[in-house]
């Protein structure tokens, strides 16, 4: 459900005596924390009360301190400590069911620890949103999303009633100054909230999510799930609450307006903690990754791509590491074996059995494994896979398609994208022809067959079947192991692979239906937001299945990294038309961005001047002396104009130089197995990376901005 809360406020010790009774073994700490001006705040602790605590600097609004969690005996989490500052924009990672939406709900307050502590400061406003599907007021979504807080509903219905009293109120009555006071007292707490521009903002904010005009008179229960869910985000971000606890945010929104949010939430300066399985979005939002995996909670600074390079690092040099030790080991024992029966070496084996006992154990990397599957591949077909003549398609009035015509090819790999209500969604289910046409032709190639993959199919699932037995009805000659490692990389692990059908959530069902095209893949595929519901890990198994996949994608997605990894052309679907732009999502936005600038930048056509010579007639026209003269001046003013940018450009380059070698020297270090045993050598090296992967980042992005300048500079001095 939909928090947006105060945390507990506790009354502050304001003197040193205070803190010393109130904390009594931990007096001295607590008053040499006091006076070095930390800030108390409220703490709950692993029997769930709360009480104050010392402990945090008032920057730090969230803290969780070796938290722990069981469930059945068995550790979800251990010692897990993670803080949450003013300004933080922190992504979580890892795989279903590690923990990720416990440590949200600690955060939150909602969720006691088995062991430790979570620390939240006093009054602060945290805006929380949860996977599951949220309960409403079913009134019209505008006035659900204007009510960001209980305190506001208070003030605006409190703000009425004074304002209707005042109506029917004579100027000699008792209560005027009372009311009069009230009303200006209301008022400015309304204005605290910026409430006489809320309902303005919050139809910006259902506009970029997506919402037509007029939606927002329509009433709650008119709309679907994942669209409740956007209405219960759209509340969330007009809060502007202290902190934002954002729990797979983009699960139900289409590219548009995923674009829209990560704009959006670039600039919200308050904290943020994101759990999302979109890469693309985390690079661009967050600057650390907290990664909760196999009860373990570890926190790296950078994007989420660093994260990945920083990680695959870290268990490269431990996995070398342990090679290296068990290599030690192994040669120690030989020498042992060989040795044990021969009175005359049995010093040197005792002392070689003292140093296998001292040797340091160096556990191997705990990562789960990559499942190596070879994905059947689809049935020949012809070159041409499909034609689309003239489609005309309407929705009651309204026309979507007028004599549209399309055509794909054998090995296309298709990405669908445009505004809202484009008609993506229904030309997809044109293709795989689930939808019907008013008129036009459709034209399937030789021996094509089309799949579709909807965001909510489930149909066609035999209810008693178990979740095995609807994944192996659609193969062919594959061991069930085989197929039991699919559904393991689609979450699907241990006995759930014998939960009846009937049984499965949403999610659940549309994760098997994923599977059941990857076991028997059609030659034509037709997907519909394939990542919805999937984490990290299983999105890039769909992305390595789809990379192999040898037929002809037709894709929507709002996961730009699995489009730029699969797709080879990009179809922009606007007012019932389709522009197609080669190369993959990363292309089409260079070549759009390219365009707008080129269509901002062109000058307007200016008429042709004959061409003169040195003896110019007294008309005026420009002697070529004149033009040679004014064209050098005008190198001289653009060479004056650049070269403070030039100077900077140059003084990056050199930085950017001395970093790269920086990079390549510690790439050198790691890749050397004799360092592995170095701790002391080796951690500094992992903790610089990042920070230096960072800071090679920021000065290549600011090269780039100098570059546009200097190329700017250039078009305003030239055609001034």
């Amino acid at each position: 459900m939909l928090a947006l809360q105060d945390a507990t406020i506790f009354p502050t010790c304001s003197e040193g005596a205070d803190l010393i009774r109130a904390f009594g073994p931990l007096a001295s700490s607590a008053v040499r924390l006091y006076n070095l001006g930390y800030r108390l705040v409220a703490v709950l602790d692993c029997r769930g009360q709360r009480r104050e605590s010392p402990g945090l600097w008032s920057e730090k609004l969230i803290f969780l301190s070796n938290v722990a969690k069981f469930f059945n005996g068995q550790p979800l989490f251990e010692q897990a400590s993670i803080s949450v500052h003013r300004g933080d924009r922190i992504g979580m990672v890892g795989p279903n069911g590690a923990g990720k939406s416990t440590i949200l709900g600690m955060m939150e307050g909602v969720i006691t620890p088995d062991e430790g502590e979570v620390s939240i400061e006093k009054k602060i406003r945290v805006g929380v949103l949860h996977q599951e599907l949220i309960q409403g007021n079913d009134g019209p979504i505008l006035q659900e999303v204007i009510n960001v807080s209980e305190e506001l509903r208070e003030i605006r219905a409190r703000l009425k009633k004074t304002e209707k009293e005042m109506e029917h109120l004579s100027e000699t009555a008792d209560n005027v100054d009372s009311l009069v006071e009230e009303h200006g007292r209301l008022q400015l707490d309304f204005e605290r909230y910026n409430g006489y521009s809320l309902e303005a903002r919050a139809l910006k904010v259902l506009q970029g999510l997506g919402f037509k005009p007029g939606d927002e008179a329509r009433r709650w229960s008119e709309f679907s799930g994942g669209w409740r869910m956007r209405v219960a985000l759209a509340k969330i971000l007009l809060a502007e609450p202290d902190a934002l606890l954002l729990d797979e945010p983009t699960n139900h929104l289409d590219l548009e307006s995923l674009l829209w949010v990560e704009d959006y939430l670039a600039g919200f300066k308050g904290a943020m903690v994101i759990v999302s399985h979109d890469r693309a979005f985390l690079n661009r939002l967050v600057n650390r990754i907290v990664e909760v995996n196999r009860g373990k909670v570890t926190v790296y600074s950078g994007d989420y791509d660093t994260f990945e390079r920083t990680r695959q690092m870290q268990d490269d040099i431990i996995l070398a590491a342990y090679k290296n030790q068990q290599e030690k080991r192994k040669h120690i024992q030989k020498f042992i074996d060989r040795n044990r029966v021969k009175a005359r070496t049995a010093s040197r084996v005792q002392s070689r059995l003292k140093m296998l006992e001292k040797l340091e154990t160096v556990e191997p990397p705990s990562r789960a494994k990559t499942i190596k599957f070879n994905f059947p591949q689809p049935p020949a077909c012809g070159r041409r896979v499909l034609e689309l003549g003239n489609i005309v398609k309407r929705y009651g009035e309204l026309t979507v398609y007028d004599d549209f015509s399309l055509n794909v090819e054998r090995e296309d790999r298709l990405g669908l994208v445009g505004p809202n209500g484009a008609g993506k969604s229904t030309l997809l289910k044109i293709v795989a022809g689930v939808t019907p046409i008013d008129d036009g032709t459709i034209k399937y190639g030789h021996l094509v067959k089309a799949g579709y993959f909807a965001q909510h199919q489930s149909e066609t699932f035999s209810s008693d079947f178990t979740v095995l037995e609807e994944a192996v009805s659609v193969t062919r000659g594959l061991q069930e192991q085989e197929v039991r490692n699919l559904l393991g990389a689609f979450l699907f692990s241990g006995d759930d692979v014998f939960k009846r059908v009937k049984v499965l959530s949403g999610g659940e069902k549309s994760r098997l239906a994923l599977v059941k095209i990857l076991l028997a893949p059609p030659n034509l595929l037709v997907m519909d937001e394939p990542t919805n519901h999937l984490d990290i890990s299983s999105c890039e198994m769909l992305e390595e299945a789809l990379k192999k996949y040898t037929g002809t994608l037709v894709l929507i997605t709002h996961d730009r990294r699995l489009m730029n990894s699969v797709c080879t052309g990009i179809l922009e679907i606007t007012g019932g038309t389709a522009e197609y732009y080669p190369g993959n999502y990363d292309d089409y936005q260079f070549k759009k961005k390219l365009m707008e600038t080129q269509a901002e930048e062109e000058p307007a056509p200016q008429p042709v001047a004959p061409v003169q010579d040195d003896d110019a007639d007294a008309a005026g026209r420009e002697s070529r002396k004149d033009r040679k003269r004014r064209e050098a001046q005008l190198r001289i003013a653009l060479s004056r104009k650049q070269a403070p940018i030039r100077d900077e450009v140059q003084g990056i380059e050199k930085k950017l130089a001395a970093k790269e070698a920086r990079r390549k020297e510690i790439e050198s270090i790691l890749a050397d197995p004799t360092n592995y045993e170095k701790k002391d050598r080796i951690m500094p090296l992992l903790e610089e990376t990042p920070v230096l992967e960072q800071e090679i980042k920021r000065l290549e992005t600011r090269w780039e901005e100098l570059q546009l300048q200097l190329e700017q500079i250039e078009t305003s001095v030239l055609n001034g």
